[in-house]
């Protein structure tokens, strides 16, 4: 199996999975008591990705395959340098119509087209770039240049992760026994954020539900609830954001800030569960009506901040300008980055911190253990 990444972020300490879920058991066994009921998606998943497994020929095996406590589980990265794992372009086609099915047991059809559409763009990517910069980059621009990791042997018995990933896209998913699949963190990216006139596929937008319905929300707040909601604009943010960059499994969500949910008229209210709906739309159904119970009844309340360039309270915004906003609630984080040059790269995360890589249903599997 394979071992440490050396490229690890070294801001970092990470020991075993174990320790890790040791020093968490205080704070998330209370979380974790209910969950006892066999998950039919997490089944189905390691049954099939089993069956993916056993046909890897042994160099395929080499590059797949990493123990489950491999710190480069938790390694989020965002752009498409220094990964690892089985590339697309490694696999027979049979291999990767099993592997897209078995990403289509997590993604709902929807985010499964989403998924495909962010590969399809290094294309668009490779033809704006350019010039020096992109002749070094060209390599890297391939919709074929995604990497799948299998962490621990896939087993509807023991607890395995897997991660799929390349530019603009990284699904982590842990299935632990007896509890539900870990679907986060999830990112998606758009660059560009719309293919621009002059090219073949111009006008094509893979994110633009995200962006227009948070713009329809925010045009509806009065000028008080925006100013409650409001961020200060910092000038050259360019997608550094904490929460989207960071993948530290000790990544804990803050106190809620900006605008609640609760003060919301019935029709704002409407408009930013349909924007909280278009993310978690992602999902397959079951596991995006998991998320939306978590973020809207939790005691926590469901809050949303933002930052637009040059925005007032009273100017309305309008798609094609940089804006950045955060959703929260029940520990649940809904994140949009477009604050990059020209507003033309956007980057969105949704991050469970408590639960991301299955870290508190792994708590609770391990106390069980030690107990026997």
């Amino acid at each position: 199996m394979r071992h440490t990444c050396p490229m690890t972020n070294p801001r970092v300490e990470r020991g075993s999975l174990f320790a890790a879920a040791l020093c968490l058991a205080g704070l998330t066994l209370a979380a974790t008591v209910a969950r006892a009921e066999p998950d039919p998606i997490g089944q189905s998943l390691s049954q099939g990705m089993a069956h993916f497994v056993s046909g890897l020929d042994a160099d395929q095996r080499d590059e797949a395959l990493y123990d489950f406590d491999d710190d480069e589980r938790f390694d989020l990265r965002l752009a498409p340098l220094w990964l690892e794992g089985l590339r697309i372009d490694q696999m027979s086609e049979a291999q990767w119509t099993e592997l897209d099915a078995l990403l289509g047991e997590v993604l709902s059809p929807v985010g499964l087209d989403k998924m495909n559409t962010i590969r399809s763009l290094e294309r668009e990517v490779a033809e704006l770039e350019g010039g020096f910069f992109g002749f070094v980059m060209s390599r890297m621009r391939d919709a074929r240049r995604y990497f799948l990791v299998v962490f621990g042997e896939p087993s509807v018995d023991e607890p395995w992760g897997m991660r799929f990933d390349g530019h603009h896209l990284s699904l982590n998913w842990t299935s632990v026994p007896g509890a539900p699949l870990s679907a986060t963190p999830l990112f998606f990216g758009a660059q560009p954020r719309v293919v621009p006139e002059g090219l073949e596929r111009a006008g094509l937008r893979v994110l633009a539900g995200e962006e227009e319905l948070a713009i329809a929300f925010l045009n509806g707040l009065s000028e008080d609830e925006r100013r409650a909601a409001q961020l200060p604009w910092d000038e050259g943010s360019s997608i550094r954001r904490p929460m989207s960059i960071s993948g530290d499994v000790d990544l804990v969500v803050p106190a809620a800030t900006g605008l609640d949910r609760s003060v919301l008229d019935p029709a704002s209210r409407a408009r930013l569960d349909a924007l909280v709906d278009v993310h978690l739309s992602n999902f397959a159904p079951a596991i995006a009506a998991r998320y939306r119970a978590q973020l809207l009844e939790s005691p926590e309340p469901l809050t949303i901040v933002y930052a637009a360039v040059g925005d007032s309270t009273t100017e309305p915004l309008a798609s094609g300008r940089a804006l950045y906003y955060r959703i929260q609630g029940g520990g649940f984080l809904i994140e949009f980055d477009d604050t990059a040059e020209a507003a033309d790269h956007i980057h969105v995360v949704l991050r469970d911190p408590a639960s991301d890589f299955g870290r508190d249903v792994l708590v609770e599997h391990l106390r069980k253990q030690h107990s026997r």
